[in-house]
């Protein structure tokens, strides 16, 4: 009795002692991520490889919105070019036709000019008309019987009427010449004035056309700017893209890494205690002949038995393979973990089971909680070592400050 008093109390000291120390490695190694299962970092490592995946697809998509604006660009490039190509004709034409309206101008003083000019003559050809009439006016008495009588011979006679005949006929047809140049000249003035108002008016629709070209011009760069400081961003949105899908491929590259490490996770002869190391319990049965069995008297016992509350988490002693979970005979809902090296580690009486066949665990991953299932007396856990298919005592494997008390409470 006092043998185990003193082995309770080396427990304790350890436990409060060496054992704080070790838990608190655990809980370190555990925020580092290394205590993780393979089936989390696996589920990371997808999330991971997932949001890989999205960062190329926004890439793709960036490519694609990088190319559009691309050609958006050319093309207002093109139209930039015909733009100035029109706005350079439109000029061309519209200095031509200042020109022309110059010339019409000169043309239109010129003949103004002209049209005085006939209009000074004409005025004087009735004056020289007006004599004439005055002087006929004023000899107009004299019968043509009298002009002949007066008349030295008959011929005199004739080349005195001749004369006045030809006088009012010349005047008459030298009036009415004058009358129709200034006539032409009045049509030819108003039909320039008439051409010169159209030209005018057609220069103000090009100079329209060209302040129109202007304006479509300045959209044009307007738009080209937008679309530059759209590339300039893509290309800024891409480089954060290409920075975060590098850092992505490192953690892919460490978390494959560390899944492939843990695959590879052998048996090292270092199993942890497989209660939480808060947990409190009560060794009930220890691995051999034991004479208080519930079930049979002198019965061996295969491995060592653990008391505790009910869903208390149960942990892998080591990284491996569960290779059964479910429910086996006497040893009710139990998980067989396989370590390597000939070494399989059982947790049988399980409440429920947290892993299924196949999985890959972690050293003091959990994989189940305690219960009384199957052929049992109360809560507790019986665990169980194997070695090359024969049980083996697991106190030999166990931390000996979990396993010389025969009580321990945390």
């Amino acid at each position: 009795m006092l043998k185990r008093l003193s082995l309770l109390m080396l427990c304790l000291v350890l436990c409060l002692g060496v054992g704080g120390k070790w838990l608190e490695a655990s809980l370190t190694i555990g925020a580092a991520g290394s205590t993780t299962s393979i089936t989390e970092d696996q589920q990371k490592l997808n999330a991971l490889k997932e949001k890989l995946n999205g960062i190329k697809n926004n890439k793709e998509n960036l490519e694609e919105q990088k190319e559009q604006t691309n050609l958006d660009m050319q093309t207002m490039y093109e139209q930039k070019l015909m733009l100035e190509k029109e706005y350079t004709l439109l000029s061309s034409e519209v200095d031509a036709i200042n020109g022309i309206v110059s010339q019409y101008e000169a043309i239109i003083t010129a003949t103004a000019e002209e049209r005085l000019r006939k209009i000074e003559e004409l005025e004087k050809q009735l004056d020289d008309f007006s004599t004439v009439l005055v002087y006929m006016f004023k000899h107009g008495n004299d019968s043509k019987l009298e002009v002949f009588l007066k008349s030295e011979s008959y011929s005199e006679y004739l080349s005195y009427v001749e004369c006045m005949e030809s006088i009012l006929g010349s005047s008459d047809k030298l009036i009415g010449e004058i009358n129709a140049t200034i006539d032409a000249i009045s049509k030819k003035q108003s039909d320039y004035e008439e051409a010169n108002k159209a030209l005018v008016d057609y220069q103000a629709e090009l100079e329209k056309t060209k302040a129109d070209l202007l304006a479509k011009d300045k959209e044009l760069d307007e738009k080209l700017g937008e679309s530059r400081d759209q590339l300039e961003y893509t290309e800024k949105e891409k480089e954060a893209m290409e920075a975060e899908e590098e850092e992505l491929r490192k953690l892919i590259a460490e978390l494959e890494q560390q899944i492939k490490d843990k695959l590879e996770a052998t048996y090292d002869g270092k199993f942890s205690f497989p209660l939480v190391g808060y947990s409190s319990y009560k060794i009930t049965s220890r691995f051999g002949i034991r004479l208080d069995g519930p079930f049979v008297q002198y019965e061996h016992h295969n491995g060592m038995d653990f008391a505790c509350a009910r869903g208390t988490a149960i942990r892998a002693v080591d990284a491996g393979t569960v290779t059964y979970s479910g429910y086996r005979g006497a040893f009710g809902n139990v998980v067989f973990v396989s370590h390597g090296g000939g070494i399989v580690t059982i947790y049988a009486h399980c409440d429920s089971l947290l892993v299924n066949a196949g999985d890959k665990v972690l050293k003091d991953q959990v994989i189940a909680r305690v219960g009384t299932t199957g052929q049992s007396s109360g809560y507790h856990l019986h665990f169980a070592v194997t070695k090359n298919g024969v049980y083996v005592d697991p106190e030999d494997y166990l931390p000996t400050y979990y396993t010389q008390g025969y009580y321990y409470t945390g």
